[in-house]
């Protein structure tokens, strides 16, 4: 027999059996389906992940100066104790290095509540940060502030501040507090009070409250709190964003700070560690279609057991009329795979079609909730398919193997007789 013959032959054989076809199908059909759609998850939540972290910057080393007590990054009460601050002058060497494109330092008051001061005696409390300064790691699952009146950038070096929308006072519209002057007060834990006016330039639709200065208002608030006028000179700026070139520039940067003693963090090493996770993850999503696929594997080799039996005349009269062994193996092998991929090609759409579904729902409570978050949580990428198609035709293949065997060893005399 030729393969063209036993492919014909097994196509024959089961749709005499269409309801049993169906049914041993159906166990292939929703281990594959579980298995595209907890894959799929995986898949799209890892590819939104590296969408977010490249429209970052995954070329963006962030370079901290090591303290002598690394947990004490900054506190209310102590300077912190610099070994190798990050000085102006640290900082003009990296920009002249041939794989740095960019060198922005920032100095961050984190920890510390202050009073911002409104014209007419309003009060609001607030934080001052960086313009664009992260406090760690910027959020690349946040929307980025629009500018609800003015602008968000801070060219000025001194004397400008964008706010949040959330403090400015109800009775002020955002447009009226462009180009007036506000104050942030600090106060130490002595009870000292020091007055520092801001024109306000712009204001965002930041959800947070806060206000955003330049990096030297920020020295200059830092210098007062710890009474220490050369503050830059001495320690430096708190952190340094680095963007090389390209990313695996930023790779041999990250080894050539850590090499000088620097505290180095990148966002291409947090998406490694997150991918490493994510392909655990997607092992274990697997494993659960896995459990049901192992069920559906049961039933075929019940079902082509019980076609054996049915079929063992039929099984002495191919012997007879010259079939050998191997085409008989093959026969059987072949109906056990066509079953596999039925119910992996059923499978595939459904998880498919369910991911749209899921995609919709998702996307419809992200809406609801106002949520900044704009992606397809299940993919179901080319490779995820086919894999899912050549996983379901092994399992029919492997499932078939006992029953092919136990029908190629029949005696022709005996299936010939059976009754």
């Amino acid at each position: 027999m030729t393969l063209a013959d036993m492919a014909r032959t097994a196509l024959m054989n089961l749709g005499r059996r269409k309801v049993r076809t169906a049914l041993t199908s159906t166990g292939v059909i929703v281990g594959i389906l579980t298995i595209v759609t907890m894959v799929s998850l995986g898949v799209g939540v890892q590819l939104e992940i590296t969408r977010q972290f490249a429209q970052v910057g995954l070329e963006n080393v962030f370079v901290r100066p090591r303290e002598t007590d690394s947990d004490n990054f900054f506190t209310q009460f102590s300077i912190p104790q610099r070994q190798n601050p990050i000085t102006a002058e640290v900082v003009a060497s990296w920009e002249q290095l041939p794989n740095v494109a960019q060198v922005q330092p920032f100095v961050t008051l984190s920890d510390v509540v202050i009073a911002l001061e409104f014209p007419g005696q309003h009060e609001a409390r607030s934080r001052p940060i960086n313009v664009r300064a992260p406090d760690s790691f910027p959020d690349p699952f946040s929307r980025p502030p629009q500018a609800v009146a003015g602008t968000l950038d801070i060219s000025d070096p001194r004397g400008t501040v964008v706010l949040s929308q959330i403090v400015v006072p109800s009775d002020t519209t955002p447009d009226e507090l462009i180009g007036r002057e506000v104050t942030i007060v600090l106060q130490s834990p002595r009870g000292e009070r020091e007055a520092f006016p801001l024109t306000v330039v712009g204001i965002s639709d930041s959800r947070d409250s806060e206000a955003q200065v330049s990096v030297a208002d920020m020295a200059a608030m830092k210098s007062w709190w710890y009474n220490t006028p050369d503050y830059l000179a001495t320690q430096g700026y708190d952190f340094v964003v680095v963007r090389a070139q390209n990313v695996r520039e930023a790779a041999n940067l990250v080894r050539a700070f850590r090499s000088e003693g620097f505290r180095v963090q990148s966002l291409e090493l947090i998406l490694d560690t997150a991918n490493r996770a994510f392909a655990v993850i997607n092992i274990m999503l697997a494993s659960v279609g896995g459990l049901a696929l192992f069920v559906a594997c049961l039933g075929i080799v019940n079902t082509m057991i019980m076609a054996i039996y049915e079929r063992t005349r039929e099984i002495g009269t191919l012997k007879a009329i010259g079939a050998s062994r191997g085409d008989i193996r093959w026969l059987f092998m072949l109906e056990a795979g066509m079953i596999g991929i039925i119910g992996g090609v059923l499978g595939v759409i459904g998880g498919w079609l369910l991911g749209i579904g899921l995609n919709r729902l998702i996307q419809w409570y992200i809406q609801r909730e106002d949520l900044p978050i704009q992606a397809d949580f299940f993919v179901v990428p080319w490779w995820l398919a086919l894999a899912a198609l050549i996983f379901a035709a092994l399992i029919g293949i492997i499932a078939g193997l006992y029953p092919a065997s136990r029908a190629a060893r029949l005696d022709p005399l005996i299936a010939l007789r059976y009754e």
